[in-house]
């Protein structure tokens, strides 16, 4: 009987791992953490719930609510109609801001609505070659000056012609004329973005989701640390010495921590597309804090690039994580990998909320900071072809990828689902021949 070995507990391995048990075919987790659920996770603090950053599932497919029933937890997951909105120069406008500029200062609403007017009038004459000239044909000076190139400078850690537009998609919508204009005066209607309508488990944070479906991994083995990958001999080694034997190896761990870990020395042209990855990491500063939530938003964006975190959450506001009379705040902050002292970011982030006036630090009661690394893939104009030279690598050596960090992507909770279905697939097949 063939053993499938999965690398990383989060959702996409959980998921690929019960999936396959479902076929009868013997699998085996290798989770370094003491938890299952990887980045979806909650962390509890006395009587305070966090997670690690905003984990919130938006559904688009119909397999994916019907997994949830299966599972049994789709009705603890209520839903919610998003509320989040855009702090641009001290003043708050709703998301997304393209078609919501109505909360904006005079000056900032008449840049924003003149440039998408010259944009969309306009004609370049050729397709828009990376996210700055993207930007700039879609909504136009004002836009880009006040939102998008700031914003994503910060969370990003990169000019916005170094970008490519490979990521975009479905994440930045696009509005035509008349929604623009009718959102400058405050008249627009309607819920926009994949991210309008979302789920969330009523209490107990977002770790119901990767704790129900580990209750259906028998081979799950948590608190096991991987040191090693003999892709041509079939074994992994762990960092107490056992070595595990497979004969199908699925990945979910990030793709450079992966390739750090195969045994010998890479294909030279591997070794190059290695170098060539981008990734931030992010600290999240959790709070909880006495008091009643200062926004009845869910989250909030800041583009002010002299404001250290890109968004603020109120978790509390959309879930029972906080005991009577409390809410609960997340702070993001994006750095590059091994940049700034953690402590020094998470007090700067503090300060810099109690300046906003979100934040009474007397009031505080429990923190928690977190380091998610990697947390964001950097979509530069480097990656896809070196992660296509990877992935060429990995399937000749035998390796499954799949996943947002395996396979080096931006993907939503929902797509980590999918990822692992459909790994759960191709294994399957192969180890039913």
């Amino acid at each position: 009987m063939r053993k499938v070995l999965v690398l990383g507990g989060g959702l996409t391995g959980l998921v690929t791992a019960e999936q396959l048990g479902r076929q009868g075919v013997e699998v085996c987790v290798l989770e370094r953490l003491a938890e299952p659920g990887g980045a979806c996770r909650s962390l509890t603090e006395g009587r305070f719930v966090f997670d690690l950053t905003g984990h919130l599932l938006h559904i688009a497919r119909p397999e994916t609510e019907r997994y949830l029933d299966d599972l049994g937890i789709l009705d603890a997951f209520a839903v919610h109609e998003r509320r989040a909105a855009v702090v641009v120069g001290g003043r708050t406008t709703p998301y997304p801001i393209q078609i919501n500029t109505f909360g904006l200062s005079d000056e900032v609403r008449r840049d924003c609505l003149l440039g998408f007017i010259r944009a969309w009038s306009g004609d370049s004459g050729s397709a828009p070659a990376d996210f700055r000239e993207w930007v700039l044909d879609r909504f136009g000076e004002g836009l880009a000056r006040h939102f998008f190139f700031p914003y994503n400078r910060k969370l990003y850690r990169a000019e916005p012609e170094e970008l490519s537009l490979d990521w975009v998609g479905r994440y930045v919508p696009k509005p035509d004329l008349k929604e623009v204009v009718d959102g400058a005066l405050g008249l627009h209607r309607g819920a926009v973005g994949y991210n309008a309508v979302f789920r969330y488990p009523s209490q107990g944070g977002i770790r119901r989701l990767p704790d129900a479906i580990a209750a259906r991994v028998p081979g799950l083995r948590l608190g096991k640390t991987v040191t090693a990958v003999a892709p041509r001999e079939r074994w992994v080694e762990l960092e107490d010495g056992e070595r595990v034997a497979y004969s199908d190896l699925v990945s979910t761990i990030s793709l450079p921590v992966l390739l750090d870990l195969i045994d010998g020395e890479l294909p030279p042209g591997v070794a190059s597309a290695r170098r060539a990855l981008r990734w931030v990491q992010v600290v999240n500063v959790a709070l909880g804090v006495r008091g009643r939530a200062p926004s009845s938003e869910h989250w909030l964006y800041f583009a002010d690039p002299a404001v250290p975190f890109y968004r603020v959450g109120f978790p509390s506001n959309h879930g029972r994580l906080a005991p009577r009379g409390s809410h609960t705040v997340s702070l993001e902050v994006s750095l590059d990998p091994g940049a700034g002292d953690v402590a020094t970011v998470a007090g700067k982030a503090e300060a810099a909320l109690t300046a906003a006036g979100l934040l009474d630090p007397g009031q505080v009661r429990v923190r928690r900071v977190s380091v998610l690394d990697p947390a964001y893939v950097v979509f530069d104009h480097a990656r896809k072809g070196a992660v296509a030279v990877i992935r060429r690598y990995l399937s000749e050596i035998g390796i499954t990828i799949a996943g947002r960090w395996a396979e080096w992507k931006y993907s939503a909770m929902e797509d980590a689902i999918l990822d692992g279905m459909a790994a759960a697939r191709r294994v399957g097949r192969k180890a039913a021949r």
